[in-house]
């Protein structure tokens, strides 16, 4: 079967900006990668910047700075890594005044265990993502790496999965000594799987955990705009969040939360407001952490 990556033009539909500003207690995150992006992307930048601050050519500039295309979203699940890559290119596009193009690899990218397969398939990716954007900027997104970037070393690690690590990092090595403007985002539920050599390629690493009692109050306010909401309710909301022993993740909260009390309201008729939330918050559990041995 042939592989057919999803390819989506920023600045893309509304919906696309709104899911991006809908990602709530991540700004830090939002922002690092927007700057990176930019960076790995609009390559006459550091030239334009240093020509303007410095007459002299800097040393390090010219000697010391890689900025490879790659950057790695790791962390718990429902954290927002996908919907973050899947969205940054609509801000990433007005920011560049340029068309960027994000392309996502499909789930069954490792292919069916063929002899060779998955080699090939990792490197028509690739040839694929070049392709499609051309002359434009791009985004290629592979999803859940860990399994294709596992490493190498691994007592389970056999042949085809060792050539498919290999044949990865040259092609994302080759996306820095070749004129194409793309970027690759790897994103994992389990950093400490990645081989260290696709680790030590990433130009930024950005981690993702669950939301702490601020990004809780922001996520129930958020939520709630637009309703009579006081202060105290809010508070309620995070103390109950809290005193679970394992926390809610952020989609638990928007998805799977908010949404049923929504939906809850319009069935039973009432206003959509803390208590409605409340009740659906008591009756959800968070979705179980996966576990990292080495973080």
């Amino acid at each position: 079967m042939e592989l057919i990556l999803q390819k989506t033009r920023h600045p893309a539909s509304k919906e696309h900006e709104t899911r991006y500003n809908n990602l709530i207690g991540i700004d830090e995150q939002k922002a690092e990668l927007l700057m990176t992006l930019q960076m790995i992307l609009d390559k006459d930048r550091l030239n334009g910047w240093e020509k303007k601050h410095h007459k002299k050519k800097l040393s390090f500039l010219e000697k010391g700075l890689r900025l490879n295309p790659l950057i790695i979203l790791s962390g718990e699940v429902g954290c927002g890594k996908t919907e973050l890559a899947q969205t940054v290119g609509t801000p990433l596009a007005r920011l560049l005044e340029m068309p960027v193009f994000t392309l996502q690899t499909p789930s069954d990218v490792r292919g069916f265990g063929l002899v060779g397969q998955l080699s090939s398939r990792i490197t028509s990716s690739f040839t694929q993502a070049k392709s499609e954007i051309g002359k434009d900027y791009g985004i290629l997104i592979i999803d859940e790496a860990d399994d294709l970037a596992s490493s190498r070393a691994q007592m389970q690690s056999h042949h085809e999965d060792k050539a498919g690590v290999n044949v990865l990092i040259k092609e994302i090595d080759a996306i820095e000594h070749s004129k194409a403007s793309l970027a690759v985002i790897l994103i994992t539920n389990r950093m400490s799987s990645l081989d260290p050599a696709v680790v030590r390629r990433a130009c930024l690493h950005l981690e993702f955990k669950r939301p702490a009692e601020s990004d809780l109050s922001a996520i129930f306010e958020h939520i709630l705009a637009g309703t009579e909401i006081k202060e105290k309710e809010i508070a309620n909301l995070t103390k109950y969040a809290q005193s679970k022993k394992i926390s809610y993740s952020y989609s638990d909260l928007l998805q799977r939360v908010a949404k049923q009390a929504l939906l809850s309201a319009v069935a039973r008729d009432v206003p959509f407001d803390s208590e409605v939330l409340m009740e659906v918050l008591r009756k959800t559990e968070p979705t179980p952490l996966i576990i990292d041995h080495d973080n």
